[in-house]
């Protein structure tokens, strides 16, 4: 079975989206730093060792062309929409999404910290246009990169994750040969929930 590697919450402007999450969860994000070619900066929430939130936004100082800032630029509100399992064999999680007629990009992705650090990776994306959307998850291997859940403890933890979906048994399938660790609940609606436990209390952003 994989492992949750991170959450993702998008939105078009990175700053009112720090603000907000500060003024729910009672505590500050830290800035992570810029991707460069694929257009998006973010910042981070650690939720324990090898686990963490991400808050993904369109970078400014970069070109819009990119696949991710493309997607961002389109979102009315943000909202929680992907999430990462961790591994180092993506190769055969690409054959597997492959199988079941996925298309999904492999490639190598950095980011430059604020303090300068430069930080590598390989991710696995399924192609949008895919039957599943973003309920397919998304992979990464952080090589020889020391986890980005390694800093100062907010008070922050995973209470929960969950997925909703009116074709559940299905895509439970799909995620069940992809060793995601979760089911899918039947729904009349598609959607993605995420419960972290923080200091005031638990918090829940959701996805669709």
């Amino acid at each position: 079975m994989r492992e949750f590697d991170h959450f993702i919450y998008g939105g078009r402007e990175l700053e009112p989206m720090r603000r907000a999450f500060a003024l729910l969860a009672g505590a500050e994000s830290a800035l992570g730093g810029r991707h460069p070619g694929l257009g998006t900066h973010n910042a981070l929430v650690s939720l324990g060792e090898g686990l963490y939130l991400e808050l993904l936004a369109v970078d400014p100082t970069q070109t819009p062309d990119g696949v991710m800032a493309s997607k961002l630029q389109g979102f009315d509100e943000p909202h929680l929409f992907a999430y990462m399992l961790r591994g180092s064999d993506l190769e055969a999680a690409q054959a597997v999404l492959e199988r079941h007629g996925i298309a999904s990009d492999l490639f190598d992705a950095s980011r430059t910290t604020p303090d300068g650090a430069v930080l590598r990776w390989r991710l696995l994306v399924p192609r949008d246009d895919n039957p599943w959307g973003d309920f397919v998850p998304k992979f990464i291997d952080w090589l020889d990169t020391p986890h980005p859940s390694r800093m100062p403890g907010q008070g922050y933890r995973l209470e929960s994750f969950s997925i909703g979906h009116p074709r559940a048994r299905e895509l439970g399938e799909l995620l069940q040969a992809l060793a995601a660790p979760l089911s899918v609940q039947s729904s009349d609606r598609p959607y993605l929930q995420l419960k972290i436990g923080t200091p005031g209390g638990s918090l829940v952003l959701a996805g669709w």
